[in-house]
């Protein structure tokens, strides 16, 4: 079974690439846009009260929900999320790999990550904005490209690919 973490900030090309692989998308944006449709209301809106109100503790439940589910039923798939540092890549990677074991699959972790100019990066945001009326606020965006560590082989992945 292949998994495939993202690692990148927002507006990088995770989402966009996820489409791209013939594997199954986890993430916790599904839940929110969810949230969004069933309340009628903005992901904006429904991403800003899922972070006020502990829902996103909900959806994260969820997002591992449906990663077990792929493991346990030997389904590829990718987490699309933006797994930025290294120690939670290796915490994550560790999960996943208990997680086979506990189910007895083999299991190829490859992590593709994103290095991608900031200027584009924020030419994506708006674009995703004015397409997809989908944003993040600017100060969310500046902490997630500080907080951004190229990951390495030794955090536990099989494999590694750079995009640019």
């Amino acid at each position: 079974m292949l998994t495939t973490i993202l690692v990148g900030s927002s507006g990088c090309g995770k989402s966009t690439h996820a489409k791209t692989l013939n594997q199954v998308i986890c993430s916790t944006d599904k839940y929110v846009e969810e949230q969004a449709n069933t309340l009628g209301i903005s992901y904006d809106n429904a991403f800003k009260m899922s972070q006020s109100t502990d829902i996103f503790k909900k959806f994260t439940k969820y997002f591992y929900e449906d990663i077990e589910y792929c493991i346990k039923n030997n389904i590829d798939f990718v987490i699309d999320r933006t797994n930025l540092g290294s120690e939670i890549r290796c915490n994550l990677i560790l999960k996943l790999r208990k997680m086979a074991k506990r189910y007895g699959k083999p299991i190829i972790i490859k992590g593709v990550y994103f290095v991608i100019p900031e200027n584009v990066i924020w030419q994506r945001l708006e674009h995703r904005k004015v397409l997809e009326n989908k944003s993040i606020p600017s100060t969310l965006i500046r902490e997630q490209i500080e907080k951004y560590e190229l990951p390495t082989i030794e955090e536990g992945f099989d494999h590694l690919i750079k995009k640019l």
